[in-house]
């Protein structure tokens, strides 16, 4: 990633397949020899399911975490636990020849649990936009479609390139990126979101923090003068009524100059906080608030 939210939001965006706050350690691969086609695979991460379907491998998939919900087909696999604590049992119970995993701990440990039984684990880190395009490549040889895994990798580049080449205004919009808001929190600029405002012709309104999503007050809003304001959704299905709210939160701050100029976006949480193939739709969706008119359409 992946996904890597804190306190009450955390637990929801994690739910939801982002990979937004927790830095993992370097990953551990636990790999045997390519799968064959016909090979049982089993997902522990929503953006993992997505890198798998869009190899062309659901038919392959028979197991994913509960929140692997795109493609609309992952709802229907098997589930075998949460991504925070996929079950074992769960697992084994697919008969897997190949279990797909990110690096952190918990699921590293699981990874090792299996190799040490006789299944096969592949352990990939998800955390920047670069290692994203190194996971697909890593299971597309997994797996047997490095051809497909390139080919995925070049779509996506050639996508995000298209975006970048759009005219874009002389000074860089500065963006405030909300996490929650109860208490504030945003993203700082060690983070794949940084990554995507950065793409999408925008400049984190956030200057280097110790954390990597840090808590901010008012003062620090003010001072940072953001152009935008983004908050991804909590929730399927709630953007207007979150964007209601942040209309409402926001008003207090009548000097920031997204406020000034109504310029306060609530986007689809999913598409936006999940390292996976759908990487430029998400800077779409951020160049679209970024620059309204390049992208009406």
């Amino acid at each position: 990633m992946a996904k890597w939210w804190l306190l009450a939001a955390a637990t929801t965006l994690w739910m939801a397949g982002g990979y937004a706050l927790v830095r993992s350690p370097a990953p551990e691969r636990v790999a045997g020899p390519r799968s064959s086609a016909r090979a049982r695979i089993v997902s522990l991460a929503p953006n993992l399911t997505e890198i798998l379907f869009a190899l062309g491998l659901e038919a392959n998939v028979v197991g994913v975490t509960q929140h692997s919900d795109y493609p609309p087909a992952a709802q229907n696999k098997p589930k075998v636990g949460t991504f925070w604590q996929p079950s074992i049992e769960a697992v084994i119970a697919t008969r897997p020849d190949l279990v797909v995993t990110e690096a952190f701990e918990q699921q590293r440990d699981l990874a090792r649990r299996l190799q040490r039984i006789g299944y096969r684990s592949l352990v990939v880190e998800v955390e920047t936009i670069d290692s994203l395009f190194r996971a697909i490549a890593t299971i597309g040889d997994a797996t047997g479609v490095s051809l497909q895994a390139n080919a995925l990798c070049a779509n996506m580049k050639m996508e995000i390139a298209r975006v970048r080449a759009r005219p874009r205004p002389r000074r860089a919009p500065k963006v405030l990126w909300v996490v929650q808001r109860e208490p504030l929190r945003v993203a700082g600029r060690d983070t794949f979101i940084n990554e995507m405002i950065e793409l999408a012709g925008g400049e984190n309104a956030i200057g280097p923090t110790l954390h990597v999503y840090p808590a901010i007050g008012a003062e620090q809003v003010i001072a940072a003068k953001a152009d935008v304001i983004i908050e991804p959704a909590m929730l399927p299905g709630t953007v207007d009524q979150q964007h209601r709210q942040a209309l409402s939160y926001w008003s207090r701050f009548e000097n920031v100059p997204a406020v000034t100029a109504g310029r306060i976006y609530v986007i689809d949480g999913d598409v936006v906080s999940r390292l996976s193939p759908r990487l430029p739709e998400g800077i779409r969706t951020i160049a679209r608030c970024l620059r309204p008119s390049e992208f009406r359409e």
